[in-house]
């Protein structure tokens, strides 16, 4: 199906900006076509974005005082403390986040991370009971509590405190804890910026610290950078802040865990940028391998050594463990493929993986959705259970189409495109036929074509190294900040070659002005068989190997240009 390129609105007449550009042989109306899109239409607006990390920026928390003054007490009086943390990259790195800000202040601290298989999310009786043998006299979620009412009364009834660090919603009951740190924390005091787990964490050391009058290490930083990146929050506001000071600090960590993490992550070529994409790519996956595979410890331990040794053991340990994800994952799509297949004329995908770990089935959700354009459930049956992880697009709301069977679910929680519930196995064939039956009202019945938003129609004379400089400065890239994404008209390309284990990639060397321009589409040699003119969307990527720099083009879609071919 071919996809709908839209191009974004132009600034109306009159937008000026003066930023140097020329400075940087930038052309003006590129320059002022990505800043418009981005909804930043004033030079205070640009020069706040641009300059993020010269911005002070405050969120009031309600409980935050009382969070302190509590830690505070629990340091003074020798008070055992636990943290309990989520085994995502978000929970792992609030959860070291917290470890590392009581052992600064020479206080004791216990954590527990639930194992996916076993425990599910959240904080449960028996992580209560857990701490309560430990002798612990306060409990510190990350990245999860919001919904534990019942666990938090519990914990007081055990002569137990709890502070809540969280970001998920919860309009209901609060919890009776006694302090709550959550931008989301009721509905009618929300604080403006969408912090992660580890970023509502971070934001509790930062003002302990502040509270001490001592300046907090970078390192903190670089943690709440990771959970934030890896949890996909939007990268406005002060999260644009952490993540461009986080990389940074990345870049120079002092930490062996994430050190020697990044070696094996970046595969023998140490030039590899430490960038968003990295982080995503290539550092995320690792640490969320073992966690996906069963147990989240030794990525939790990384995250808090300081023994170099140790580090480097943790760090071969979890690649090989991604080595063993990444087989399952292999071993679970082929598996998947002629179940789709059978499926084909439905709207929505529901695929059994029941002999794989649950940690695997979100992501092959993940890719069915992509490679279907259709939302996905796949599930696996455990005793008399089934355990699904689902995701969507932008075409079905996947939280409000499984609400209305949430009386039915043992366990449920989600958003729009990514849930997860627990079923009865006597209730799901039945759940999964209405499911199916009522997305024929959705818009998943409308066959739309996908969408392709574009920053910036452009000439191929404009793919000079300074643009590829310009986009540079407007990272870190992410949610409500993506990479600018560009399109070229009439393009004849002088090369083509077909690449991959099943030459469904495609390579296109393009010249100008004498000098060769190459790009890359995955998934795309079925769009180009021959040289001939074409249209390309695309983004910039930088690639650097042995410190040597390469420009390509990272193609989106192709489609035969209008004009005749040559």
């Amino acid at each position: 199906m071919k996809n709908e390129w839209i191009l974004k609105s132009y600034p109306k007449e009159g937008f000026f900006i003066n930023l140097n550009l020329n400075k940087l042989n930038i052309p003006y109306h590129i320059a002022s076509k990505i800043f418009w899109s981005r909804d930043l239409r004033n030079q205070e607006d640009i020069q706040k974005f641009m300059n993020v990390n010269e911005n002070n920026f405050y969120s009031k928390f309600t409980h935050m005082n009382l969070a302190i003054e509590r830690i505070n007490y629990a340091l003074k009086n020798n008070e055992k403390i636990g943290v309990f943390g989520d085994f995502d990259v978000d929970g792992l790195s609030g959860t070291a986040l917290i470890i590392r800000l009581v052992k600064n202040f020479s206080g004791k601290i216990y954590p527990l991370i639930p194992k996916r298989e076993q425990d599910g999310h959240g904080l449960t009786k028996k992580f209560v009971d857990a701490f309560k043998d430990i002798g612990v006299k306060l409990i510190i979620t990350v990245d999860t509590g919001s919904t534990s009412l019942e666990e938090i009364d519990y914990a007081n009834f055990m002569g137990i405190d709890t502070i809540i660090t969280d970001h998920h919603l919860n309009d209901d009951e609060q919890p009776n804890a006694y302090a709550i740190i959550n931008p989301h924390e009721s509905s009618n005091h929300k604080i403006q910026n969408d912090y992660s787990g580890s970023g509502v964490a971070f934001k509790l050391a930062e003002e302990f610290y502040k509270f001490k009058n001592i300046e907090m290490p970078d390192y903190f930083t670089s943690l709440a950078a990771l959970g934030t990146i890896s949890d996909q929050v939007s990268l406005k506001s002060e999260n644009r802040k952490i993540v461009s000071e986080g990389l940074k600090a990345l870049g120079k960590t002092n930490l062996p865990g994430l050190r020697e993490l990044f070696i094996v992550s970046r595969q023998n070529n140490s030039s590899v940028k430490i960038n968003t994409e990295f982080i995503s790519y290539y550092v995320a996956p690792r640490l969320n391998a073992p966690g996906r595979l069963g147990d989240s410890e030794p990525s939790l331990q990384l995250l808090i050594t300081n023994d170099e040794t140790e580090a480097k053991l943790l760090a071969n340990k979890i690649n090989f463990q991604n080595e063993q994800r990444k087989n399952y994952s292999s071993k679970a799509w082929d598996l998947a493929i002629p179940i789709i297949e059978k499926q084909k004329h439905d709207l929505i995908l529901a695929v059994d993986l029941s002999d794989f770990p649950l940690g695997i089935l979100g992501p092959i959700a993940g890719k069915i959705c992509e490679y279907t354009s259709k939302p996905a459930i796949v599930y696996k049956i455990d005793s008399n259970l089934i355990k699904a992880s689902c995701r969507s697009n932008e075409n079905y709301d996947l939280f409000s189409g499984l609400s209305e069977f949430s009386k039915n679910f043992e366990r449920f929680g989600g958003h729009k495109r990514a849930a997860g519930f627990t079923i009865k196995k006597e209730l799901f064939d039945d759940f999964i036929f209405q499911l199916k039956n009522n997305a024929v009202f959705s818009k998943l019945s409308s066959h739309e074509n996908k969408k392709i938003e574009i920053d910036a129609e452009i000439d191929v004379e404009d793919l000079t190294p300074s643009l590829w400089k310009f986009t540079d400065l407007l990272e870190p890239f992410g949610v409500n900040n993506p990479e600018p994404i560009f399109l070229i008209k009439n393009l004849l390309p002088n090369e083509i070659s077909k690449v991959g284990k099943e030459k469904n990639h495609v390579k296109i060397n393009f010249n100008r002005n004498g000098k060769k321009i190459e790009s890359i589409g995955f998934n795309l040699a079925e769009k180009i068989s021959k040289i001939e003119q074409i249209d390309i969307v695309f983004t910039l990527k930088t690639n650097i190997w042995r410190e040597k720099v390469n420009y390509q083009l990272n193609l989106i879609d192709i489609e035969k240009s209008q004009r005749n071919s040559l």
